[in-house]
């Protein structure tokens, strides 16, 4: 009796282990929403997207991958750079923009840029 009995707790505390690590796979975090402002250095031609940009950007972490979503329609899927730093780019206009959202620092960060014109707009979280 005594051997099955402690064959049972062995394969509990197993399952244990194995239920957190697919628990811990599948966490998403909360939406955080930036609101992207354009920085003042940036040239008169960046102006035009600044409409597009300044609306509510939602940004969405799933595990080893995010997505952001900004309130025109524009969404797109990120991928992890570093540990909790996700980047990918998204077209307006047939311009290309880079956005970086960090969600290490304290607070959190979104910036977009078009590094052709030269042109930034960053947020952090509220």
């Amino acid at each position: 009796m005594r051997t099955i009995t402690r064959v049972l707790v062995i394969c509990s505390l197993t399952m244990v282990v194995v239920i957190g690590c697919e628990q811990q796979l599948t966490v998403q975090t909360a939406p955080i929403e930036f609101r992207v402002a354009a920085t003042d250095r940036n040239p008169s031609a960046c102006q035009r997207f600044d409409a597009a940009l300044s609306r509510v950007h939602t940004f969405t972490r799933t595990g080893d991958t995010a997505s952001v979503r900004s309130a025109g329609g524009v969404s797109s899927n990120m991928t992890q750079s570093s540990p909790g730093v996700f980047t990918t780019d998204f077209s307006i206009g047939g311009t290309t923009m880079r956005v970086v959202a960090n969600t290490t620092t304290s607070p959190k960060s979104l910036d977009v840029t078009e590094p052709r014109l030269g042109c930034r707009w960053s947020a952090i979280a509220p």
